[in-house]
């Protein structure tokens, strides 16, 4: 089926989708008979539910967010879900607002760096799973690619919406689980996993799904923070977080009201295995720098901090040691065998 412009077809058994009347929110399967509603203009798509909220209260907080859309910018939008939900404390809100809107800036530099170092040629269809509030994309279509933005959550690809209306853009957003991609095989030549691979219930399958869905010698650009990182935990804000056991970790969240986060952190050995694993190769990790639009919201000492970072990071005797202890680790891989089993 052609949704914008973008074939999708069922998750779950991979059989083509048609429209199931004209008002054009509601898709079938021809083969399973498994129907998904199209809602906000996001066809949701999933085969299970974001590990922090249930389907339905999902789509709920999504319409009620595209709702208050008509009257708010980005950052009031931002705020006004914060506001309508009690399991974020205000210290959390106020650090992943301040990740949300200086994501911009990063989402350049990491695209820039990534394509640079991968030196692939022209741009051409890049998909963007775990696409959230829709950064990364935008900077994709400004440099030419055609872009598709896929996430599970669905109340983050309706402020996606509100993100791109701004930049002026209309790229395909779909809600969908990474564990299961709604595309065809053979698909993209760049596919992104921008900070996503670390909350996703199963990291293999992910691998997977994005092998199939590549097109052969396709790059995979990866983010994701460090399991030994001695840096600020980027989920909880902790000083050297992502060492803490898991159970340390939530109980401090839960001290502070908050939900804690659902996980699974990667050192560079087991992103390296891992991305083998499914069929990636000439696996290759770089220490990204910290953009100025990022630096810009943080505390005297994490900027001094990150300042300290770059120094350390050009230093031949300090370099890798940064590998196994610094704040991220972003890889480009190129896929030699994809699996083609759904």
């Amino acid at each position: 089926m052609d949704y914008k412009g973008v074939e999708i077809c069922c998750p779950g058994c991979g059989g083509e989708l048609q429209w199931s009347d004209n008002s054009r929110e509601r898709m079938d399967c021809v083969s399973c008979h498994a129907g998904y509603p199209v809602i906000c203009d996001i066809p949701d798509l999933r085969i299970f539910a974001d590990p922090y909220i249930g389907i339905d209260d999902d789509r709920e907080k999504g319409r009620g967010l595209a709702e208050a859309a008509a009257t708010r910018k980005l950052p009031e939008l931002i705020d006004h879900y914060y506001a309508s939900t009690s399991v974020v404390t205000r210290q959390q809100a106020a650090l992943y607002k301040r990740g949300l809107l200086a994501a911009g800036g990063r989402a350049v530099a990491a695209l820039d760096m990534w394509d640079k170092s991968a030196g692939l040629g022209p741009p051409g269809r890049l998909l963007e799973v775990g696409c959230g509030t829709a950064p990364l994309m935008i900077a994709a279509q400004r440099r030419g690619y055609e872009v598709v933005g896929v996430d599970i959550a669905f109340r983050w690809l309706v402020v996606g919406q509100q993100r791109l209306r701004e930049a002026g853009l209309d790229l395909p957003l779909i809600c969908a689980c990474a564990e299961a991609l709604p595309f065809p095989d053979g698909q993209y030549d760049r596919i992104v996993l921008d900070s996503v691979i670390e909350h996703v219930r199963d990291q293999d399958r992910v691998l997977a799904q994005c092998s199939r869905v590549a097109v052969p010698d396709a790059a995979l650009y990866l983010a994701t923070p460090n399991r030994f990182s001695i840096g600020p935990d980027p989920h909880t804000g902790f000083p050297a977080g992502s060492l803490y056991p898991a159970a340390v970790t939530a109980a401090l969240v839960r001290r502070q009201g908050g939900i804690p986060p659902r996980r699974r952190l990667l050192s560079v050995f087991a992103l390296r295995r891992k991305l083998a694993d499914a069929g990636f190769g000439r696996t290759r990790v770089f220490l990204p720098d910290v953009p100025a639009a990022q630096r810009a919201g943080l505390n005297v000492l994490l900027r001094m901090a990150i300042v300290v970072y770059h120094v350390l990071k050009r230093l031949p005797g300090t370099r890798h040691l940064l590998y196994l202890a610094g704040p991220l680790l972003y890889s480009i891989s190129l896929r030699q065998a994809a699996s083609r089993q759904r």
